[in-house]
């Protein structure tokens, strides 16, 4: 069995109780997940349940936008009334690339058939697909390839010794979970399904109107959309059969640890996760980080576009103005969510230099965090072939020193700068800055205000209390 997960995804749903058509299920759902875009651009993928209860699955190696004319000239499922439809984009964090490993899976065999996709990360993955070969090895295969497999097929073998009730196997669940999941599930029932681990790691939303029920990864997506939301709790299970919405919980009681990374990088600054301002929490970071690292300077430039709301931050606490001094390629993307080996790459292109902006000046240079240093080091550079006298890198995260198993593309600790420097001052020289300082842990946890976040990949700290890191990392190499 091969080491492979994922995590940071985006994932959408639409269902309707309305007999609503062909076109409006997809357009629903494939409209919340371009809003979900940043979250995954390796890959997408979508599956739809007609009323009498066929699941078709299609995926492709492409952005979302892209799949409009896939789907909606599949005429398999245009022929049939549909009743709802998930869809998904993916971010891999480690193994093998590949379009074809793109959600939903699909999962049949016995009485029902279940397609799921999901936001999160399972580290004892090897585990819950054991579980599932004990309750149900006539569904289950004897080789898996990542951790949405896992999950799938462990909830359809649990929904099999619950009499096919999958709103009882996503109750019990978590008791088999050391990991993070967000996730959306048709059953040809049909039925959609909505949960979020009793943790609340990653990010998840939805509005129920009319017998419509709509599912984003983010606020944001649905906000876009006018339709007004609601976060689904950390342990929740949704159910809706097309006439009424259920609510019910798992058995596992919440312990609310949302990942801060979402506020530092991922999600966008227009969402809200667990009632907190995304904006405003990056405001305050740059707030603060400018208390903690003051620089003398002449201008204050952003590393767009995750970088700019505490560089405004950081502006405003400071006094020092702020310069759009560096223009970012849109149609690069996002390349910490890129695949390893396009990285350097990308980081080499994906950033101009507007001269006028930093020529024979003293910049501050605000970043949301350094992970591995890939876009830092070639950024730099260009601000000095630019004019710039002196370069202050200001991060409004602290330092990462730690592998991530429940939100980041870095599952050993060898894969961060920080690995093999013995200083902060030593991290800044191979950078190339004049000087380098970071937020600290407090600044971060309280410009968020929650009384729990995960903050793993700052501190080594992680949600499992139970586990350090090295007993994570062997579950993802054993």
């Amino acid at each position: 069995m091969s080491s492979w997960s994922e995590i940071v995804c985006g994932i959408s749903a639409y269902a309707s109780g309305n007999r609503a058509g062909y076109s409006r299920v997809i357009g629903r759902t494939l409209s919340l997940l371009i809003e979900l875009q940043h979250r995954g651009q390796e890959s997408v993928g979508i599956g739809v349940v007609s009323v009498s209860g066929d699941i078709k699955v299609v995926k492709k190696g492409s952005l979302v936008l892209s799949l409009y004319e896939e789907v909606l000239g599949n005429s398999n499922i245009k022929e049939q009334e549909v009743f709802g439809c998930i869809a998904h984009t993916r971010y891999s964090t480690s193994g093998r690339y590949g379009w074809e490993l793109a959600h939903p899976e699909l999962v049949s065999g016995g009485r029902l058939k279940l397609a799921i996709a999901f936001n999160g990360n399972i580290a004892n993955y090897r585990d819950l697909f054991a579980l599932a070969r004990s309750l149900a090895p006539e569904y289950t295969p004897s080789y898996i390839e990542n951790d949405t497999q896992a999950l799938a097929y462990a909830v359809y073998a649990l929904a099999k010794d619950e009499g096919w009730d999958v709103v009882e196997a996503l109750k019990r669940l978590p008791e088999y979970i050391i990991g993070a999941y967000s996730l959306v599930a048709l059953t040809s029932e049909p039925r959609l399904l909505v949960a979020r681990d009793p943790r609340g790691i990653r990010p998840l939303a939805y509005s129920y109107i009319d017998k419509e029920v709509y599912v984003a990864s983010e606020t944001a997506a649905l906000q876009v959309l006018n339709l007004d939301w609601r976060e689904v709790g950390a342990g929740e299970i949704l159910s809706f059969d097309g006439s009424a919405l259920e609510a019910t919980d798992s058995v596992v009681a919440p312990d609310p640890s949302p990942c801060v990374f979402e506020y530092v990088y991922f999600s966008r600054p227009d969402s809200y996760f667990n009632g907190v301002s995304v904006y405003l929490s990056r405001l305050k970071m740059g707030w603060y980080l400018a208390r903690e690292a003051p620089a003398e300077a002449d201008v204050v430039v952003p590393v767009p576009d995750s970088g700019r709301i505490a560089a405004i931050g950081y502006s405003m606490a400071s006094g020092i103005p702020l310069a759009e001094g560096i223009i970012v390629n849109k149609y690069v993307g996002r390349v910490f969510i890129s695949a390893p080996d396009q990285r350097d790459g990308l980081s080499k292109i994906k950033y101009g230099v507007v001269r006028p902006a930093i020529e024979g000046k003293r910049v501050v240079v605000v970043d949301d965090s350094i992970v591995r240093g890939t876009t830092m080091r070639f950024l730099l550079d260009k601000l000095r072939r630019g004019g710039a006298t002196k370069l202050y890198v200001r991060i409004a995260s602290p330092p990462f020193t730690c592998p991530c198993y429940m939100g980041i593309d870095v599952t050993s600790g060898r894969e961060l700068l920080l690995w093999s420097k013995s200083s902060v001052e030593e991290v800044g020289r191979s950078l190339g800055t004049d000087s380098l300082a970071y937020n600290s842990l407090r600044n971060l946890e309280l410009s968020v205000g929650l009384p729990k976040v995960c903050h793993g990949c700052f501190s080594c700290s992680y949600p499992f209390s139970e586990l350090r890191a090295c007993d994570l990392e062997k579950m993802f190499s054993r």
